[in-house]
């Protein structure tokens, strides 16, 4: 929901997303999230890895997973935007931001669309997030993906197959385990890689703690939030250019390295946290969690197409800011309602499918 508030502000409030008071700009930091994210797949991969199955039969299992509901919803988005291919353009002529009027959202032609599901969201990534430097110029950029959340399902893969090599290395050997996460922690510490191997080596809270741990769970939630609410310590500018010296890949600005330290005190402090756990766990929450994939897919071409449209209608009728609020109303709607369908029919198969195919290659093997 910080990803969906994230592109709302910024394609719709531009002057909120660029000038908003601190602590408001927690509710829309989607880089923060997407990062907690990285820490929470490398902590329940961890154990979906352990358990019996050869090598290919996980990496098939894995890419089955994650390619199914991105093909379908670059599909989806390229049926969106062949319908209104210049909404957001017209949008962005009223509401005055350069994001939404630069972001061309991709070409909705076959072509664009096999590349993207082939090529660009999972195996290679875009010029700005790729984990093969070399390939940058041949590379598109993120503003022309069909739907641009599509960048973190590239480091969501790899990070993914890193996670795997960890925990076939610790059945081999404790020792080889430990020197190899030291080796990625000199390597590309601040890398948003290195977020997966924390969500690895970070043990999962078990019942209990007591009030010392409660109490400074409170106080690493209260750090993460400073750290989201602004991204400009120097503090930490200064660790992120030491660190970087030494890395072969490092975090490319500030902003990227706080938000990183963020999403990490920010996970720390729900593990330390029970009561927090206890909210977590509540059905509201556990419902909206089973919806999130799709939320986060689904949300990015619904915005730039069928909500763009219906705010250039509304605006001709309503005072602007009763446009922007019904617009936002009108985003929440048809994200939820997609998003409830999408799990039915495409994210639930794709893991009951991943399952099937991880079991049959355990078996052939």
């Amino acid at each position: 929901m910080q990803v969906v508030l994230l592109h709302f502000v910024t394609g719709f409030l531009p002057d909120t997303a660029d000038h908003a008071w601190p602590p408001l700009h927690i509710l829309f930091d989607g880089h923060t999230a997407v990062y907690v994210f990285f820490l929470i797949s490398g902590a329940v991969l961890t154990p979906s890895f352990a358990r019996p199955g050869n090598v290919a039969g996980k990496v098939a299992k894995r890419v089955v997973r994650l390619g199914i509901p991105v093909a379908a919803a670059a599909g989806i988005a390229t049926a969106l935007l062949a319908l209104l291919p210049a909404a957001h353009l017209r949008a962005a002529e009223l509401t005055g931001s350069p994001w939404l009027a630069m972001d061309s959202s991709g070409a909705p032609t076959l072509g664009h669309l096999a590349r993207e599901i082939g090529l660009d969201s999972l195996l290679l990534g875009y010029r700005e997030a790729t984990l093969f430097a070399p390939l940058t110029h041949e590379l598109p950029p993120m503003e022309h993906s069909l739907d641009a959340p599509f960048w973190s399902l590239h480091l969501e893969l790899y990070g993914s197959l890193l996670v795997m090599c960890l925990v076939l290395l610790r059945a081999r050997s404790v020792w080889l385990h430990r020197a190899t996460v030291v080796a990625a922690a000199l390597a590309f510490g601040t890398h948003p890689m290195f977020l997966f191997v924390l969500g690895h080596i970070l043990p999962l809270p078990r019942n209990g703690g007591g009030l010392a741990r409660g109490c400074i769970g409170g106080l690493l939630l209260m750090l993460g939030l400073a750290l989201c609410a602004t991204k400009d310590w120097h503090v930490v500018e200064v660790l992120r250019l030491r660190l970087g010296h030494t890395e072969f890949a490092s975090a490319p600005s500030l902003f990227q390295f706080q938000s990183q330290l963020g999403a990490v005190a920010l996970y720390l402090g729900v593990l330390w946290c029970p009561l927090v756990w206890r909210t977590l766990e509540s059905g509201p929450c556990r419902h909206l969690g089973r919806l999130s994939f799709g939320i986060y897919l689904l949300h990015f071409p619904i915005l730039f197409t069928l909500v763009c449209g219906a705010f250039i209608g509304l605006n001709e009728w309503l005072p602007h800011s009763a446009a922007v609020a019904a617009s936002f109303g009108i985003l929440l709607a048809l994200t939820l309602a997609a998003a409830l369908l999408f799990e039915r029919w495409v994210d639930r198969p794709a893991i009951a499918l991943s399952r099937r195919v991880d079991a049959a290659r355990w078996q052939a093997a």
